[in-house]
Parts: C-alpha cells; structure tokens; sequence
C-alpha cells in the first residue's frame, strides 16, 4: 500500500462529507485496496443492531488513544473511494491518520466483515489480508 501510505487497520479522520454523507466528521477503518479502489468501514459511537450485532464489533477507550469513548467498527457497509480521490483528500487535509487497530482486533473485523449478510462478494474481497 505504498501509494497512500495506510496498512489494513490504520484508522482515519475524516472531514464531514469528504467519504462518508454524514453531517459530522467520521473515524473509519482502512481496509485495504483493490482494483485501484481503497475499501474502509466506520468507527461509531454506538451499534446498528438492525444490521446484525455480530457486524457491530466494540472497540473500548481504554485500548485505544485515538477514542474518546467505547465504540464500534460497523463492519456491515464498506465505503469506497478511488485511489486518486483517497490520495488527493488525505494531501489537503480532509483525511488524516490518527492511530491504528491492533492485528487481533483487525482480525476480529475481518472476521466480522466474513459474516456480513450485507457485503456482497466483492466488498467483502477487501477483507483478505493476502492481499
């Protein structure tokens, strides 16, 4: 993942509107890149339990310095952007790095994802660490 310079995990900040339409700013999870596209899904500050509680894995503050409180990675809706328009927002500021998952807590998103009713086949691609 050189060209944008993210492993899978790496969390991001972004700006209201910039991936996800949203009227705040949104933390999500780098997924991966595939076809020249960059898959991420959302941090938020509660779960969906309409999309499944086993997609809605909890994340807690006191493991991660970038929270401010207890969350939870949807991993039921993956958001894409193109490389270039990933790239271009991360260079002018509207996304920004901010801290990371852990491999066994990045393990337990992709796992989540797995199970995911909600991804079809080649969202949940993105999810394969061999990547």
């Amino acid at each position: 993942m050189a060209e944008i310079n993210l492993v899978q995990g790496d969390v991001v900040r972004s700006m209201t509107g910039t991936i996800v339409n949203c009227d705040h700013q949104k933390m999500l999870v780098f997924v991966n890149e595939l076809s020249g596209q960059v898959g991420l899904v959302t941090i938020n500050s509660r779960p969906y339990p309409k999309k499944g509680m086993e997609t809605q894995l909890k994340i807690c503050a006191s493991d991660f310095a970038f929270l401010e409180h207890d969350s939870f990675v949807d991993c039921s809706a993956l958001f894409v952007k193109s490389v270039a328009d990933f790239k271009m927002l991360m260079q002018n500021g509207q996304v920004s790095l901010i801290g990371n998952l852990d491999s066994d807590t990045m393990d337990k998103v992709v796992l989540a994802a797995a199970d995911s009713r909600h991804l079809n086949v080649f969202q949940k691609k993105f999810f394969d660490s061999a990547l």
